[in-house]
């Protein structure tokens, strides 16, 4: 339908306004009452993002400090000015904001589009994104992926418009680019196609003359102050973080496959160990050091990305109910057994859901005439270009929380005839193919996954690496790991597992750490303390000498805060499971307390 025709076809202004009442109602209170039925307490990277924002109130949005190594900052700035606001309780007010701004995302294309697309149209898109379960069961998550929705699907309804009314908007196109980056940094790849289509409307040169300039200036200068915001902070004249190459890395490393991505510090500590001991050498040479890992199995790491690319199409939604609903330390122990209650009722349906609306994109694809004109071929492409760089970078079931805004649009746009008019026997056709399709990535994605998994084996590995007590500060200890996985590494901490056995049912090869001091320690030397002492199976052993001498475990095992064994000059630890499950356990490295220091 023409726009003009469009715009004679519209509500009047007091009907639209209740429609898009009933919308954002409808986001709203659908979040908020689940956020507050499930209060999820940030933790991990969450947490840090929060923290960021805590920094940034309390000293200055140009803090130095080593969230810049992994986050981008436009998330962390926005809850700072929210938490200036509303200085009670941060955690409650970054789980409502992220709530309440993401139940704000229906209304966009609900008001975008008006005057371009039908009303039926509008209200499905509106809707569908509203009551989104997959999204309403992570709203209470302050996750970066969640508050990119604002400008991932404010940028998508105004390149509909814009390419179904022949104009564009390049202002409002690269300020909402900008957000986006500022947000997620892989916005700069993925919204280019949005970001040109919003921008110019139609792709003819005078209007390329006419909308580059502001278009360049609305997005640059944004993301200007950001360089120089970093660059303040760190240094580091740059838009993107640090942490990329090593990002990139956990995804090649032998056994990554177990959570799709594996801390890639234990694979540097038996490849080339040395460059633990030089963070920004490390940075740096992770790159290389993924390409090799990659080219080292190459058929492999092709079955991989295709095995989760397909998993991820129908099953990321229920992952990220670990982080929602499931995660330890989430929630008080009175709402954690209902939390995981409702994780359970609930995984299967999204799984369903997800598969429910691939099928029906499948069929609003297979119903877009090929023409340069249908903007669903633009929102098609910014999903392939946001699938195709986590497939080949990392990819966590979050992550994919646009790609499902976007499908939501293209279906939209389908099924309320937006997109050209079929006749039955293709509609038919188109119905049938996009089920079959679905249907078989449902059953084709966990047998492809299960495949791979069964196909990454780590084998024994030799693991050197240093240890300290304090951040950046000298290293205290050599230590090295000949027996057993070394599965995660931190400066003063980490975590040893045994090897399980292939075939079962042997108990579990043992595994052991050994730490030598460098040189000299100071004269109140640090504490070593276990982590993890107690198995999940109770069938496990341990073994600890510190300088010579062995010492019981619980002496190790002190609650956080509390003390530890001084070690003067060496310690080792032995780890045996009599069961044929392995296990791990944890140690950490703690300074003198304050008192002794």
């Amino acid at each position: 339908m023409h726009p003009d025709e469009q715009t004679r076809t519209q509500l009047p202004a007091s009907r639209e306004a209740l429609w898009l009442s009933l919308v954002l109602a409808a986001g709203l209170l659908t979040r908020l009452a689940f956020v507050t039925a499930f209060p999820i307490q940030p933790v991990s990277d969450f947490r840090s993002l929060l923290d960021f924002g805590l920094w940034m109130r309390d000293r200055s949005v140009v803090t130095g400090g080593f969230y810049w190594d992994l986050l981008n900052p436009g998330l962390p700035l926005v809850l700072s000015l929210l938490l200036r606001l509303f200085p009670a309780s941060p955690e409650a007010v970054a789980r409502v904001a992220t709530a309440v701004a993401t139940g704000l995302v229906p209304g966009l294309p609900f008001a975008l589009w008006r005057g371009v697309l039908p009303f039926r149209v509008r209200l499905l898109a509106a809707g569908a994104l509203a009551l989104w379960p997959g999204q309403i069961a992570f709203s209470g998550v302050v996750a970066q992926d969640n508050w990119v929705l604002l400008p991932v699907v404010a940028l998508a309804a105004l390149a509909v418009r814009c390419v179904l009314a022949g104009r564009g908007h390049p202002v409002a196109a690269g300020l909402l680019y900008a957000l986006g980056v500022a947000i997620r940094q892989e916005m700069l790849i993925v919204l280019l196609p949005l970001l040109a289509a919003a921008s110019l409307g139609s792709w003819r040169a005078d209007r390329l003359r006419r909308a580059l300039l502001p278009c360049l200036l609305a997005a640059g200068v944004p993301l200007l102050l950001l360089a120089f915001q970093r660059q303040a902070a760190t240094g580091r004249f740059a838009v993107t973080t640090e942490h990329g190459g090593l990002s990139l890395l956990g995804s090649y490393v032998p056994g990554a496959t177990a959570n799709a991505w594996a801390d890639p510090l234990p694979y540097v500590a038996s490849v080339e160990p040395e460059l633990l001991e030089h963070p920004e050498e490390l940075k740096r040479q992770s790159v290389r050091l993924a390409l090799k890992a990659a080219r080292a199995r190459p058929v492999f790491h092709a079955a991989r990305i295709a095995a989760f690319t397909l998993e991820f199409a129908f099953h990321s939604e229920a992952d990220n109910l670990y982080w929602s609903l499931m995660v330890p330390g989430g929630f008080s122990p009175s709402r954690s057994g209902r939390a995981l209650e409702f994780a359970r009722f609930v995984s299967p349906l999204l799984q369903g859901e997800m598969a429910l609306l691939l099928a029906l994109f499948l069929v609003a694809l297979g119903l877009t005439p090929l023409r340069w004109d249908q903007p669903v071929w633009l929102l098609a492409a910014a999903m392939v270009l946001k699938i195709g760089l986590h497939a080949v970078t990392t990819a966590q079931g979050r992550f994919f929380l646009p790609v499902t805004a976007l499908q939501i649009l293209v279906i939209a746009m389908a099924a309320g005839g937006a997109v050209g008019r079929a006749s039955r026997r293709r509609v038919m056709a188109a119905l049938a193919a996009g089920g079959i399709a679905a249907a078989g990535v449902c059953w084709l994605a966990p047998w492809a996954v299960g495949r791979v998994r069964a196909r990454d084996v780590d084998h024994q590995r030799i693991y050197r690496f240093p240890l300290t007590d304090l951040p950046a500060a000298p290293k205290l200890f050599d230590c090295v790991v000949r027996r057993g996985r070394l599965v995660s590494l931190f400066y003063n901490q980490g975590t040893i597992e045994t090897i399980h056995p292939d075939p079962s049912p042997s108990p579990g090869e043992p595994a052991a750490l050994e730490c030598a001091a460098k040189g000299p320690l100071p004269p109140s030397p640090p504490l070593l303390r276990l982590l993890a002492p107690e198995p999940s199976g109770g069938l496990q052993e341990e073994r600890v000498v510190v300088d010579g001498r062995e010492v019981p475990v619980r002496d190790l095992a002190a609650a956080p805060g509390a003390g530890g064994v001084e070690v003067r000059r060496t310690f080792s630890i032995e780890l045996m499971t009599v069961a044929p499950e392995g296990e791990a356990i944890s140690f950490q490295l703690l300074p003198a307390p304050a008192g002794k220091r």
